[in-house]
């Protein structure tokens, strides 16, 4: 592989790390902010099964969309959904 194609890995993998980042610390506010009404043992318990819970989400839902990835008729459903919410959202903007 050259330079150029490495670097342009490199700059994927920390732009996707920066996202991960950012999605875990969103992840960390929204729980923080559903269990400050729980008293502190039960709140650190919520905070932590919260947290391990988006963790294991998060790698499982990678690892199925790395299978459904491969799949030409996943592909195509998305095209097709993608293709129907762009017709509503044009459509619903010239008849209005």
């Amino acid at each position: 592989m050259g330079t150029e194609l490495l670097l342009e890995y490199l700059w994927v993998l920390v732009v996707l790390v920066g996202l991960e980042g950012l999605l875990a610390a969103d992840n960390a506010l929204v729980l923080a902010i559903m269990v400050r009404h729980l008293p502190e043992k039960q709140r650190k318990r919520a905070l932590f099964y919260g947290l391990a819970g988006a963790f294991v989400l998060r790698f499982g839902s990678l690892f199925i969309i790395s299978f459904l990835v491969d799949l030409w008729e996943v592909q195509a459903l998305g095209a097709l959904y993608l293709l129907f919410i762009s017709i509503k959202n044009l459509y619903g903007k010239f008849t209005a």
